[in-house]
């Protein structure tokens, strides 16, 4: 295994998904023709099924070396301000920006509840936690979709830009992002990312193959590390084959599954009410069938896409018109 570290922090507008080979092209447009006209026999059965494998996780320390590499003059200046940091769904960004805050003894927020949400009281919120530096680790907790949920974040991007709150870094899942950047009227500044993962960074965590599939995995999960794991695990697994969506999925389905990501994930109780035309009976029968599915999960009282499904969900979503992320 490489000892080298192929972990590299970029500017979001220099990101570069991986080139597929033709053959990855092929699987992809496969792919796409079995979420457009799924097959009724495609539904789970009745019978135990076995659990997905489990992926390896990797270890989070070169990425946050490559955070030191990037932003160390930064960090040492202290000056008010933010950078904004991109992580795409699984990709083990947040984590890693975890990793470098306690590294550097940065207090990590705490994001505003329902009730101060809808009091949009910036002040309230943050004097009791005020310090400098700090880390927001998922900005898509601080706002709700809808025209009512989006008031606290629109009166905190500002406080932040201007370096009101101090130092700090905010990492923003990228589904978030893509949604914000329509719903916000000013650019994002200091928006950074990491670059998408090659062959090298894939040998750095482990996946051990030849250089054409290597490539062949990285243009699948479009440079996304925590997926390509999972699809290799998958690949490498006699007994599972990847999720594919249910055959009488409807504009219903693609907004439970579009809610989810925007949020990374909800309870039941907020999803009905950020998703209040859909009555509850159905939203109820929407979650089951998708969690049957193996699409989605539920885990701690939340629901979340599963990495396995995140491909064929995503490929839906793409296909019926919804804004997707630019990884």
């Amino acid at each position: 295994m490489s000892t080298s570290n192929n972990w590299q922090v970029i500017r979001l507008a220099e990101f570069k998904r991986p080139d597929a080979p033709a053959s990855t092209k092929v699987q992809q447009l496969a792919q796409h023709f079995r979420n457009l006209f799924p097959k009724r026999d495609d539904a789970p059965s009745d019978e135990q099924e076995h659990d997905f494998p489990g992926y390896r996780e990797f270890d989070l320390k070169p990425g946050a070396d490559a955070l030191d590499s990037a932003w160390d003059e930064w960090r040492k200046a202290g000056e008010p301000g933010i950078k904004f940091l991109i992580s795409p769904p699984f990709s083990g960004t947040a984590a890693i920006a975890r990793e470098w805050a306690e590294r550097h003894n940065w207090r990590k927020i705490t994001a505003p509840q329902e009730s101060e949400l809808a009091d949009v009281d910036i002040d309230k919120w943050w004097k009791p936690q005020a310090s400098s530096p700090w880390i927001i680790d998922d900005l898509s907790n601080y706002w709700r979709r809808g025209t009512d949920g989006l008031a606290f974040i629109r009166a905190l991007l500002p406080k932040l830009f201007r370096g009101e709150l101090g130092q700090g870094l905010v990492v923003c899942d990228s589904w978030s992002f893509a949604f914000l950047q329509r719903a916000w009227p000013v650019n994002m500044p200091n928006v950074y990312c990491f670059a998408a993962a090659d062959e090298k960074l894939m040998q750095e965590v482990g996946i051990q193959a030849d250089e054409k599939k290597l490539k062949s995995l990285a243009a699948r999960a479009f440079g996304n590390l925590g997926l390509a794991l999972a699809l290799w695990a998958v690949e490498k697994d006699d007994e599972h084959d990847l999720p594919s969506m249910p055959s009488d999925c409807h504009d219903e389905t693609a907004f439970v599954l579009y809610t989810l990501l925007l949020h990374t994930g909800l309870s039941g109780r907020t999803l009905q009410k950020v998703l209040p035309m859909i009555a509850a009976d159905q939203l109820d029968v929407q979650l089951l069938q998708l969690q049957q599915a193996k699409l989605i999960s539920y885990d701690d009282e939340v629901w979340r896409i599963t990495v396995y499904g995140y491909l064929a969900v995503r490929d839906f979503l793409r296909s019926r018109g919804f804004f997707v992320d630019a990884f």
